[in-house]
């Protein structure tokens, strides 16, 4: 029976788009803001209504993304929908799987909306997933919310035949140097689903904490490997780690909203936590301070931000320990890779040691990066049986003649290096720093935000929306692009308002770029969508980037003495919420740099909380010492009827002539439902 209905409903959807293209007119549907942009879009007259009793009927492979759907449509509607599988109806929303629909590909759909029923064909579980999310953003931002409301729950009429450029259209999270737990990890898919992005690529392990519970190694997860040291004060929940379950419940929960979660565990550099909970694997006797800490504490530890320790590519017990750690990895993420990193390895550290010399000299290899090499392809081969494909950064590619075709690369150094990944045949996933890096600035250096690791580069969303990841490739090379990925490592971007404000709303342009060809897209209307979804970002409850960030004053040469005195701004806009607070002050010109000595938050006239600390407003914004110019207060009442006043006791530097930005951010404590008002 439901093969019958489905050959029907196929033929009735040829008829169906021709009368659509009799009838195309000026309508709502071809005024849509959908984001990623569909293929093909044809309008028609009228409108599909969601009713009480609306019936959504789905086939056998369609049955978990319709739940998915009709879960978060109940909610924010109220209405009482009922499911049922497949049967011939006239009525009702229908979605249909079939092997005959190739064309689509895997993750294609076809939508078809007439008054009476809304059709949906696809090949795959997949397809329907991506055609939900399209009705989703047809129907009004209230459809976010949380609670029921009232709304004219219509859908308009037409047909849209959609299908993905590439298969990777990913996401990097780094919960390694700051740690965000399972509640963070679910909004996020829940965010990148409705923009059809596919890959959560999860960076585990990093010099700042080991975050996934292995059981053969318990050590890992102990708490000199997991949670900041005590005298780097960080709030606690940017330490812990994902035990086994929730990694569990992390992966299921992915799968229904069509997303694969890519594992990292960062070899054989960045290897902090690993040697500090087994030394025996270290290539040096370095154990110095027995801790993790923050990144920017890395400086006044190290000398510099790279650990003074990696695992010891010539020590068979790395290979046996790695193997134990794929192990568990590759039967707790169902995906097909597995990444092992291999970047930003100091060679130097190799080279100083007698015995890894005379390995090197035993084995035949020239240099250290063909003993990277070694190291890359003994980890490969651990993947691969596994069952798994390796892939790893592009570091891993600088001895490319003894590297396995079988490792993907993860090209994260310019547009060259796709290139040299591509056409020495190895699959690659564009991620290049510019403009890819989501923690570098995206205005100017000013532009307000709290981050930047002084990258040479600007990554503004028009350059995100107009990077074209097949530049300088010819047919056959193209094919080894597997896909785009933004990343946001969480060095500076440690609070998860921050966090969002550098991600959104370049994380759509990159769902787009990922989803559509260069000749399809056009700034200007892609700009235009994007502003009528950041309504749909609201009520989300997803902080994003506005012009000037958290820019709330400036201060001006005839502001200042060469004495301390008092400046005010009005912040009660910007007080809205319990939470941690960050008041800056960056230098922009002038002859002299000015100096702060204490900054307090009144309330309605009245000291609440106050930082006091000598700090230098002044060309400084690299991450190699403490930025003096950053204070930090906490307000634990707030009073949404009082008036709030920031202000700053300050006096120029040999002279006045100093200009500024003053900035003013506070990171409610509930990070989850509480964002910035507009």
């Amino acid at each position: 029976m439901i093969t019958k209905i489905l050959k029907i409903s196929l033929l009735l959807s040829i008829s169906f788009s021709v009368c659509f293209s009799q009838e195309v007119k000026p309508g709502n549907l071809s005024l849509n803001h959908i984001i990623p942009k569909p293929l093909s879009v044809i309008a028609a007259q009228g409108k599909f209504e969601l009713k009480p009793g609306t019936t959504f009927y789905y086939s056998k492979d369609a049955w978990a993304p319709t739940g998915v759907f009709t879960a978060l449509l109940k909610k924010s509607t109220g209405l009482n929908f009922r499911t049922a599988a497949l049967i011939e109806e006239k009525q009702g929303v229908f979605f249909i799987t079939s092997d005959t629909l190739k064309s689509l590909g895997e993750e294609g759909y076809r939508l078809k909306i007439s008054p009476q029923s809304i059709k949906v064909y696809a090949k795959t579980g997949a397809g329907i997933f991506n055609a939900t999310q399209t009705l989703r953003q047809l129907l009004p931002v209230a459809i976010e919310g949380k609670k029921t409301n009232k709304a004219n729950w219509t859908i308009p009429c037409g047909e849209i035949t959609d299908k993905p450029r590439y298969s990777w259209r990913g996401y990097m999270q780094d919960v390694s140097r700051t740690f965000y737990g399972v509640d963070v990890m679910k909004k996020y898919m829940d965010v990148m689903a409705l923009y059809k992005l596919n890959v959560l690529h999860l960076h585990l392990t990093d010099d700042q904490g080991w975050r996934i519970e292995i059981k053969k190694y318990p050590k890992l997860t102990s708490a000199k490997t997991t949670v900041f040291d005590a005298s780097s004060d960080q709030p606690a929940e940017r330490s812990g780690f994902y035990t086994q379950d929730q990694i569990r419940e992390l992966v299921k929960y992915a799968a229904t909203r069509n997303i694969r979660i890519i594992p990292e565990i960062d070899v054989p550099g960045h290897s902090w936590p690993t040697v500090l909970a087994y030394p025996e694997l270290g290539v040096n006797q370095n154990h110095k301070p027995d801790y993790i800490f923050p990144f920017l504490d890395s400086w006044s530890h190290w000398g510099n931000q790279f650990t003074p320790n990696t695992l010891d590519p010539t020590n068979e017990k790395v290979y046996e320990f790695l193997d134990g750690v794929f192990t568990e990895l590759a039967q707790l993420f169902p995906a097909e890779y597995i990444h092992f990193g291999g970047d930003e390895v100091r060679h130097v550290l190799w080279e100083k040691e007698p015995h890894v010399q005379a390995f090197m000299k035993e084995k035949s290899l020239k240099n250290t990066n063909e003993l990277q090499s070694y190291f890359a392809s003994r980890v490969s081969a651990i993947i691969k049986a596994k069952g798994k494909k390796p892939i790893g950064w592009n570091d891993i590619l600088s001895d490319k003649k003894n590297l396995t075709k079988e490792t993907a690369i993860m090209s994260w150094l310019g547009d060259e290096a796709i290139a040299d990944a591509a056409k020495n045949g190895f699959y690659a996933v564009a991620t290049p720093t510019d403009p890819f890096y989501f923690d570098i600035t995206q205005a100017d250096r000013n532009d307000g935000t709290m981050t930047d690791l002084a990258y040479g580069n600007i990554n503004s969303i028009e350059k995100v929306y107009n990077y074209e990841p097949e530049t300088g490739l010819n047919d056959e090379e193209s094919k080894f692009v597997l896909g785009v990925q933004a990343n946001q490592w969480t060095a500076i971007t440690q609070e998860l308002k921050d966090m969002n404000v550098q991600n959104f709303p370049r994380l759509l342009a990159l769902a787009e770029i990922g989803w559509i060809p260069k000749v399809n897209r056009d700034l200007n209307l892609f700009k235009d969508r994007l502003n009528l979804n950041l309504s749909r970002l609201d009520a989300l409850k997803i902080d994003y980037y506005k012009p000037g960030g958290y820019i709330t004053g400036k201060w001006k040469p005839e502001e200042l003495t060469n004495d301390y005195q008092n400046i005010e701004w009005d912040v009660t806009k910007k007080t809205y919420a319990n939470g941690r607070i960050i008041a800056g002050f960056y230098y922009t010109s002038g002859a002299n740099f000015m100096e702060i000595k204490k900054v307090e938050l009144l309330e309605n006239g009245k000291v609440v909380v106050q930082d006091e600390h000598i700090g230098i407003a002044d060309k400084f914004r690299g991450t190699h010492k403490t930025k003096s110019f950053l204070y930090h207060l906490q307000l634990n009442n707030y009073n949404p009827k009082a008036k709030y006043t920031l202000r700053a006791s300050v006096k120029g530097i040999n002279g006045t002539d100093s200009k500024g930005n003053f900035t003013y951010n506070l990171s409610p404590f509930d990070r989850l439902n509480v964002i910035e008002p507009r």
